[in-house]
C-alpha cells in the first residue's frame, strides 16, 4: 500500500476517535443545557405567579405615592430646627428651597427613636437664602411648646384637609378645655377664700362663746366681750346661786320668826285665856 494511503488511513482513524470524543462531549453538553433549560423553565412557572403579584404590589405603591404627592404634597428631608419664645421657629431652610415669606408650611419633628410627630402649620414671617424664621398660627399652649426639641424637623407644603382639620378641631377642644379649667380655677380661688373667712368667721363664733385670743383684752369691756359668752353665763349663774342660797337663807330665817310668831300669838292666846273675863267680872259684883 502507498505510504500515503497508509497516512491517510491513519488520519480517517484519528478523526473518528476524535469525531467520537466530540460526539459524545457535544451529547454531554446538550444534556446539561437541555436539563438547565427544563429547570429554568421550571423556575420560570413558579416565578410567574410571583411577577404578578409583585407587579400588583408596585402599582400599589405607585398608586399610594401619587396620592401622597397629592394629598401631602413635597416634604424636605429633616433639616435642624430651633425653637424660640412662643412656639417661633427658625429653619434652616430658605428661598434657595422654595420657602417664600407668607407661605404656610406643616412640620413634623423627628424624635430620638426616629418617629415623627405633627407639631402644627406655621406662616413663614422672614425667608432668607438657607434659614427661614415661621410663626405659629394657632395659640401655642407653655405645655405643648415645653416639648418641642431644638432638633431636626420635617416639613411639608401641604396637609390632607381631613387632617389638618382634626388639627384644629383638637386645638379647638383644648382651648375650650383651657378656658373651662381657667373658670373652674377662679371658682376654685374663690370658694377656698369663703372657706377661710368662714374658718375665721367660724374661730370668731367659737371666742365669743367660750373665749379666745380674738376677743378684746380690754378690762372695761363686759365680761362676754373678753371672756365670751359661757363665762359670762356662768358667773351670772354663779351670781344668781349666790343669790339663791342667800333667799333660801332668808327664807329659813323667816320660817324661823314665823314659827317664833306663830308659837308667841299661841302663847298669847293661852294666856289671854287666863286672864279674867269681863263679863264674868260683872256678874259676880252684881248676884
Amino acid at each position: 500500500m502507498h505510504t500515503m494511503g497508509k497516512v491517510g488511513i491513519w488520519l480517517v482513524v484519528v478523526a473518528a476517535v476524535a469525531a467520537t470524543m466530540l460526539t459524545s462531549k457535544l451529547i454531554q453538553v446538550r444534556n446539561g443545557w437541555t436539563k438547565k433549560a427544563s429547570v429554568a423553565r421550571e423556575e420560570y412557572r413558579a416565578l410567574v405567579p410571583k411577577l404578578a403579584e409583585l407587579q400588583e404590589q408596585l402599582d400599589a405603591l405607585e398608586g399610594d405615592r401619587f396620592r401622597a404627592l397629592e394629598l401631602w404634597g413635597n416634604s424636605s428631608p429633616p433639616v435642624p430646627t430651633t425653637v424660640q419664645a412662643q412656639g417661633a421657629l427658625v429653619v434652616d431652610l430658605g428661598t434657595n428651597s422654595g420657602i417664600t415669606e407668607k407661605k404656610v408650611v406643616y412640620g413634623f419633628e423627628v424624635l430620638p427613636d426616629n418617629s415623627v410627630v405633627y407639631r402644627g402649620d406655621f406662616t413663614v414671617a422672614t425667608a432668607r437664602d438657607v434659614q427661614s424664621q415661621l410663626t405659629p398660627n394657632w395659640k401655642v399652649r407653655n405645655q405643648d411648646g415645653a416639648t418641642w426639641q431644638s432638633s431636626k424637623w420635617r416639613w411639608r407644603n401641604q396637609l390632607p384637609s381631613a387632617y389638618q382639620q382634626n388639627f384644629d378641631k383638637q386645638i379647638l377642644l383644648l382651648s375650650q378645655r383651657e378656658d373651662d379649667l381657667a373658670v373652674w380655677r377662679r371658682s376654685q380661688d374663690v370658694q377656698t377664700k369663703l372657706v377661710a373667712q368662714s374658718q375665721e368667721q367660724l374661730k370668731l363664733r367659737e371666742a365669743e362663746l367660750v373665749g379666745g385670743d380674738q376677743l378684746s383684752k380690754n378690762a372695761a369691756d363686759a365680761v362676754e366681750h373678753r371672756e365670751g359668752l359661757v363665762a359670762a353665763v356662768e358667773q351670772v349663774e354663779e351670781s344668781r346661786n349666790q343669790v339663791l342660797t342667800k333667799v333660801d337663807d332668808l327664807r329659813r330665817k323667816l320660817r324661823t320668826v314665823q314659827t317664833d310668831v306663830d308659837r308667841l300669838k299661841a302663847l298669847n292666846v293661852e294666856l289671854t285665856d287666863k286672864l279674867p273675863q269681863p263679863e264674868k267680872v260683872q256678874a259676880a259684883n252684881n248676884p
